[in-house]
């Protein structure tokens, strides 16, 4: 029986729980060891980024995207994680920024399967909607 990327990282997330620092190297020793043995060292990457989704899920953390057209200062990035995280309920916010000098103006904001656009180009193409009917 094949074992899947998220068997393979929920495991590794169950073992690794309540771990010290030296406990965790010597059990991502062993689990190398054990996909190398189970010939899945090339789903290395994969599991690495499964294990990451559990984690998050697991520790109420949740990863943003916010598109805006310049780095945001660290007061804006506060406010949007207390936001966000007020917003979906969960523990901690990851903010990635991304520079979109397209959308003009204002943010987007992308978290689990939800985007916020308030971007000044949504805004100027709805105006334009309205401003056909």
């Amino acid at each position: 029986m094949k074992i899947t990327l998220k068997q393979y990282a929920e495991s590794l997330y169950q073992i690794v729980q309540g771990k010290d620092e030296s406990e965790i190297k010597n059990v991502i020793e062993n689990f190398v060891k054990v996909l190398q043995s189970n010939n899945d060292i090339n789903k290395l990457d994969k599991v690495i980024e499964e294990f990451c989704k559990t984690w998050n899920k697991e520790e109420g953390i949740i990863e943003t995207e916010v598109v805006s057209t310049k780095n945001l200062d660290n007061e804006i990035v506060e406010l949007l994680n207390s936001y966000i995280a007020k917003l979906s309920g969960v523990k901690k916010v990851l903010v990635k920024q991304k520079i979109d000098k397209n959308i003009l103006g204002g943010l987007i904001i992308k978290y689990k399967d939800k985007v916020l656009d308030g971007s000044l180009r949504m805004r100027l193409r709805e105006l334009k909607i309205e401003m056909m009917r």
